[in-house]
Formats: C-alpha cells, structure tokens, sequence
C-alpha cells in the first residue's frame, strides 16, 4: 500500500494509469515511426530487417514518449474532474488539493523511476543490437543502400567510394571505385585536374561479398579497367583479381560503442577517465613538439612543427567534445527521468485550472505549450553543453528547471483558487 492513499487517490491513480497507457502507446508508436525514417534511409533495411529492428528501438522513445505521456494523462484526468465539479464537492468534503495531486506525483514518481531504470543499462544494449541486427545481413544492406544512393563510402573519412549506375538483383552496372588521397594528389605534376583521388578502377559488371571478421567489401568482376594516377604518369591497365576496400564504418560495433547513449552506466565513467587519459597523452606530445620546435634552427622543421601544432589542437578539440558528449549522457539520463515528475506537477494544476474535459482543449491548453517551452530549451541546452559552452548539468538539467518552476507556481494558483 502507498501511504497517504485512501479509495479516493486509488480511483484517480487508476484512472491515471488508463489514460497513461493509452497515450503512451500511440505516441511511442509515432515516436517510432518517426525515429526510424533516418534510420532507413541510412542503411537500406529491408522489410525482415525493420521488422526485427523495431522491438527494439522502441525503449529509446521511452525517455522522451513517457514524460509526455505523463503530462498529457494528468491534464485529461484532473481536467474531468474539475469540469465534473468533482473538486468542487471534494473540497466541500473538506479535503484539500493537496491530497488530490498525489496519485499525480506517485505516477509521475513511477514513470520517472523506469525510465531512469531501461536508460542505464536497457537503452544502451538495445542500441547495440540495433547495430548487430544491421550486421547480420551487410551484404542486403550494402545493395539496398547502392539502389537507393548509387555510392557508398562517400563519408569525409572514408579512403574508398564505390559508384554504380544501377543495381539488378545481385549484379552491379557500371561500377567505378575511387581511392580518396588528397594530399597525395596535390603533389602531382601537371595532373589532369582530378583533385579527389589518385586511383581509379572501372568495371561493367560486379557482385558484392562481405567480410566482417576482416572488414572487408570485396568487389569481384571478370575484368577491371585500372587508371593509376598515384605517380607523374597516369598509368592504365587491366586486371581480373576481386578489388577489396574497407568496409564503411555503419557496420561496426565499435563505433556505437564509442557513442555515450550506447554506454551502460558503470560504463560512462570508464569511457570518461580513457578520454582525459588520452587528452593528457595529446596534450604531452603537443608539448614535446612545441619544444623540439623551438630548439630547431631549421626551417623545415619549424614548419612540420607548425603542421603537428594544427593536428594536435584539432585532436584536443575532437578530445574535449567527446568529454562533454559523456558529461552530459551522464546528466541527461535522470534529467529525463525527473521530467515525468515536473510534467505530472504541471498537468494536474493546469488541468485543475482549466477546467476541461475533452482531448482536444487539453491537447491546446496544456500539452502543446509545455512541450513547445520545454524540449526547445532541451535541445538547445544539449548543444550548447557538447560545445562546451555551459556545463553539461545545465545543459540537461535547465529544461527542468524552468517547466518545474512554472509547476510550483500553478500548484501554488491551483490550490489558493
């Protein structure tokens, strides 16, 4: 039994839970929807695979679908009872609203409380095997995204991109890998004026292969037309050997695992003290190269000094924003969680005060505002945090902060009116 709950505060907490669950259900069922349209159009997931996938993208909705659905159940409940003049008699009967917003803050207490309890370890695993269900067919995968895009591995860091002109069942036309080296090919002479790579290879026809062990995409074709401009010659030839280039790096686990929303709790902390051990070693190697500069009369070495100035600054600068990335994973957790108590705080006085009953009035009296104030001031704060601009509990916790307050005030109205 909770304390402090008599048949009364039973009726309403029951109440609140019918509602709860049927909001929580469709919007996480449009919270997912939504969520997943990138997710598709990044890496080509056919049908069997979305369909495996969605089970388990639905608890990262939760920290955002159940504050809401929170808010949303205690302005319908206590809406109806006022218009009912339910708290008119409930007063009468000399019981104070006070009493009345209990089952309000128990279920916000609860919802916070499991929200709190998927984002430290059941989020972090389901992302994870979000990435491994997409492993498990990278071959499906890699030719879903080629007939979507016609080109993978054109990311900014990849070596390799490989175009097609069209995709027929397994076969591949017209397919050209380009080898991405940029400051090699600057210093060619008299180049033909292709400044993005420095190695060319042509086929008609190829079939994919993948290896994951590896990571490995193999290209197998019966002839390849090779263009080699690595040297002040463009060499061309031919050759028939399967041309293997690095797999993109969409089918790794190691990259979501270096993501904070794909750490587990314990593991936050141990991901944050290895990246201020590895800015200590950045910050030490830029040091030494500082000094070993400075005692250098030689032009060329001052400006190879010069060069590793600028990479160790961009290292540390990649360095301090994925420290704030985990600060703030730490924070935003049970900020989030909190939220559902601050939503329940605030729908249970505006429902009070507004004094309706239909979906439709509460949907524009109560929900929309709150959301509109309170996921902008949110998201804001994330960016602001990961650049290091506020400290990452601002940043995640500020959101709350300005709806709680607003929250305090209403209960104060609602139980002076």
């Amino acid at each position: 039994m909770i304390p402090g709950f008599g048949k009364l505060q039973w009726m309403i907490f029951w109440e609140l839970l019918r509602i709860f669950s049927l909001t929580l259900i469709g919007l996480t069922g449009m919270f997912v929807i939504v969520g997943l349209v990138p997710l598709v159009s990044q890496h080509g997931l056919g049908a069997e695979q979305l369909l495996r996938i969605i089970p388990l993208f639905v608890p990262f909705t939760l920290p955002y679908t159940v504050p809401t659905t929170t808010l949303f159940a205690c302005c319908v409940v206590y809406g109806r009872l006022a218009n009912d003049n339910e708290i008119v008699a409930i007063k009468a009967a000399g019981i104070d609203l006070l009493t009345m917003l209990r089952p309000a803050v128990v279920l916000g207490v609860l919802a916070g409380a499991a929200t709190l309890a998927i984002s430290f370890t059941v989020i972090p695993r389901t992302q994870v095997m979000i990435q491994e269900e997409i492993m498990r067919e990278p071959e499906e995968v890699l030719y879903n995204m080629l007939k979507r895009d016609r080109v993978v591995g054109r990311e900014a860091k990849s070596q390799y991109a490989m175009y097609v002109r069209d995709v027929q069942g397994k076969r591949l036309l017209d397919v050209v890998i380009k080898r991405n080296n940029k400051d090699q090919v600057k210093q060619i002479p008299n180049y033909g004026g292709r400044n993005d790579y420095d190695y060319l290879a042509r086929t008609s026809q190829a079939r994919l292969s993948v290896d994951l062990a590896r990571r490995v995409l193999t290209v197998d074709a019966d002839r390849w037309v090779i263009a080699d401009y690595s040297n002040a010659s463009n060499v061309n030839s031919f050759g028939t050997q399967p041309y293997e280039i690095e797999l993109p790096d969409i089918f790794s686990t190691r990259e979501i695992k270096n993501r904070p929303v794909a750490l587990e709790w314990p593991e936050l902390g141990v991901r944050l003290d290895e990246l201020v051990k590895e800015r200590d070693a950045i910050a030490k190697n830029k040091d030494a190269s500082q000094a070993a500069g400075a005692a250098s009369e030689d032009p060329a070495v001052r400006k190879e000094v010069q060069n590793q100035q600028l990479h160790y600054g961009q290292q540390l600068k990649d360095n301090d924003r994925n420290v704030c990335n985990v600060r703030y994973e730490y924070a935003i957790r049970p900020a989030l969680a909190f939220s559902c108590l601050v939503f329940a705080l605030i729908g249970a006085p505006v429902g009070v005060l507004s004094n309706r009953s239909d979906y439709l009035s509460t949907f524009v009296v109560c929900f929309l505002p709150t959301i509109l104030i309170y996921y902008p001031i949110l998201f804001s704060g994330r960016g602001m945090a990961i650049e290091g601009k506020v400290p990452a509990a601002l940043g995640a916790w500020g959101a709350n902060l300005v709806v709680g307050l607003a929250a305090l005030l209403l209960v104060f109205k609602a139980i002076k009116r």
